[in-house]
């Protein structure tokens, strides 16, 4: 893959710092609270670096420790027979615990076992046959496409797109945050996390709203939706350059030496893996949302 040099913008630099950060702190990315216990916390935390993980190998950032190490912490987790164990006892919820397995599935790391739960968890209606938001519903139907498991066409994911608030809203005067990030998290689904276009007009009027949330957020130093919304912006067509580039700076202006992103204003001024971690992560899979923006330009 080419990938972007270091020279080529301050993006890579800004990419760097961040996953420097993770690499320093990966062993707190666990699924485990204690031995053989989860949380529902440690298993999102883990969530998001597989995701981060998939998002940044995939993308033109010039970046070696995701595949040298974070794979390798990420497929010794999944491989655990007490993760495995955790997914086959709780079939309702397979598809979303065995999600950082589904990012190492599309990259042909195969384990029967796992696939037998999730073919258990599918004959047994799931993940269809929970009630979910329905940006969730495009979350599922997203990762069991990611992963070559399950073949989800392009139409079934329009279709699954056209229900959620992204597709549906018109107004950008009634957005709160809550609607901000169900916006955002559909965005995500849709572009494989900002490094495809989305191209659905069904999305026609969410281009006005995520404008107008990046400055609302800007103004309010909500880094943590702003950084989503800025991801949105890379890639639904529509949406303003200048008000971009105008808050990015914002949005990096908390990145200290340390590596970490702060999610706003508000919180305390010491800086701590809880209160970084999904923020610092947001910045990075913003870094190569910009990333691949550039390398499709050049």
């Amino acid at each position: 893959m080419t990938v972007l040099r270091p020279e080529d913008d301050e993006t890579t630099g800004r990419a760097g710092r961040l996953c420097a950060w993770v690499d320093r702190n990966l062993d707190r990315f666990t699924p485990w609270h204690a031995d053989g216990e989860t949380t529902p916390s440690s298993l999102q935390r883990f969530a998001e670096l597989a995701i981060a993980y998939d998002v940044v190998t995939g993308s033109p950032l010039p970046l070696s420790s995701p595949e040298d190490s974070w794979h390798s912490f990420i497929l010794e987790h999944v491989r655990r027979p007490a993760f495995a164990e955790l997914a086959r006892s709780h079939l309702d919820l397979a598809w979303a615990l065995l999600l950082p397995y589904l990012v190492l599935r599309g990259r042909e790391d195969v384990d029967d076992y796992h696939d037998a739960t999730l073919l258990a968890s599918q004959r047994a209606g799931f993940p269809r046959a929970l009630e979910v938001v329905p940006y969730r519903a495009l979350d599922y139907a997203y990762f069991a496409r990611r992963s070559g498991l399950s073949a989800v066409s392009d139409d079934q994911i329009s279709t699954l797109l056209g229900a959620t608030y992204a597709a549906r809203a018109s107004c950008a005067y009634v957005v709160n945050d809550e609607s901000a990030y169900a916006l955002t998290h559909a965005v995500l689904y849709a572009s494989a996390f900002g490094q495809e276009f989305v191209s659905d007009a069904q999305l026609r009027n969410a281009a006005e709203i995520i404008d107008s949330m990046i400055v609302d957020c800007a103004v309010r130093r909500h880094y943590d939706l702003l950084g989503e919304l800025l991801i949105a912006s890379v890639v639904v067509p529509g949406t303003r350059p200048d008000l971009r580039e105008l808050a990015l700076p914002v949005f990096f202006s908390t990145l200290d030496e340390s590596g970490s992103l702060l999610p706003n204003d508000n919180v305390d001024s010491s800086r701590n893996f809880d209160t970084c971690y999904h923020t610092t992560m947001v910045g990075l899979i913003l870094c190569a949302s910009l990333a691949r923006a550039t390398f499709e330009k050049s």
